[in-house]
């Protein structure tokens, strides 16, 4: 299978540049100029919208050429790696890479509580074991929204979106698109971030390309085309954090014990992006081992390689990355994710799609910019 690898240049963390930009913001990274010239013109509201997994692939393969989406359509980037919501919507809201922000992936290693914990659940990974205080604390970050709101002075009206998780979150999209058009209906300019976790959860559970999925995103097509039909001086920006692919093997790493005897602890970080800290002294062993095991559908390179490529973005590394990433890090290429159970008596989630490595499907994402037909008199 095919393999894309970041792009930081042509990015989602671009398009985050673009936003900052756009308001006056400083930015680390370059922007997208296709984004800046939509930006350039002035436009009472803006809404920027993520809809986690609706990846490049799904959109070209599964909505109608003449649909919503399709048709407006000016762009297509890569995520950034590990294409992961924690990893890439973190990027989406700061303006910064992974190595920047250090949100590397749903379950990382923490020294400071010698567990791996899944960072936007706050539990250990392997127990459930509630996790106080939060592991997220030891990787703060400032958002869009503040840098905007202090760059613009409070001139700007500010909005967040967010779904049920969040506080003052939204059950439903039509409540999204009710919220929008609230926000957008007030006097003066309006900036209006929002985030919808799905396709992403149905994809999971039922695989990218179910009839469920299509319908869903087919429904969020009719229902963002009449918002836009009733707004005026309206600009929309869709994208996503990343796409997904179908799962078609789960490995346990438990039924592989020449494996994880070459270990320090067990796999960590992503099931499609994992970090193995291996003993000293087992390194051959283990890259034997493993390639003999998975070597088809997994690349696997080592630290150094990782940081090389800069795989994780450029910019000054956030300190936990050196934590983070262990000794070797594999990214799937094909349909096989990696998982652990260990001792503990947990039901584990059946995933019929999922995301973090380096396929087309999962690191390819749409760039959608679509505006109402009527200007502010």
């Amino acid at each position: 299978m095919s393999m894309v690898f970041p792009d930081y240049t042509h990015s989602i963390l671009n398009l985050a540049s673009s936003i900052l930009k756009a308001y006056g913001c400083e930015c680390r990274h370059p922007s997208l100029p296709v984004l800046d010239q939509a930006l350039a013109e002035p436009h009472k509201n803006r809404i920027f919208l993520i809809l986690d997994a609706m990846g490049d692939e799904f959109v070209k393969r599964q909505l109608a050429a003449d649909g919503y989406f399709r048709r407006h359509q000016i762009d297509t980037l890569t995520s950034v790696y590990p294409c992961t919501t924690t990893a890439a919507t973190t990027s989406m809201l700061s303006g910064l890479s992974p190595a920047e922000h250090g949100w590397l992936g749903w379950s990382p290693w923490f020294r400071e509580y010698g567990r791996i914990i899944d960072v936007y659940l706050d539990r250990d990974s392997l127990s459930g074991q509630e996790i106080k205080p939060p592991a997220g604390e030891l990787m703060p970050f400032e958002d869009l929204g503040r840098k905007i709101y202090a760059a613009t002075r409070g001139s700007v009206g500010l909005h967040r979106i967010q779904p049920n998780f969040a506080e003052d979150g939204v059950d439903t999209f039509e409540q999204v698109i009710d919220r929008m058009r609230s926000f957008a209906e007030l006097p003066g300019p309006q900036l209006i971030l929002a985030y919808w976790h799905q396709p992403d959860s149905r994809m999971h559970n039922e695989g990218p390309y179910s009839p469920a999925v299509l319908a869903e995103v087919q429904s969020f097509e009719r229902q963002l085309s009449s918002l836009m039909d009733e707004l005026d001086d309206t600009l929309l920006v869709i994208s996503a954090d990343h796409g997904q692919v179908p799962v078609e093997r789960e490995v346990y790493l438990d039924d592989h014990p020449e494996i994880l005897e070459c270990l320090v602890v067990p796999p960590t970080l992503e099931t499609r992006a994992v970090s193995f800290f291996v003993k000293n002294h087992r390194r051959a062993d283990f890259i034997e081992r493993f390639n003999a095991a998975l070597g088809d559908c997994y690349l696997l390179m080592d630290r150094d390689e990782v940081l090389d490529r800069e795989l994780f973005g450029p910019g000054l590394a956030h300190r936990k990355l050196d934590d983070f990433l262990g000794d070797f890090l594999a990214c799937a290429t094909g349909n096989t994710i990696i998982r652990y159970h260990g001792r503990f008596e947990r039901t584990r989630q059946v995933f019929h799609g999922h995301h973090a490595g380096l396929c087309p499907e999962e690191m390819l994402v749409p760039l959608i910019v679509t505006k109402s037909g009527r200007k502010t008199v």
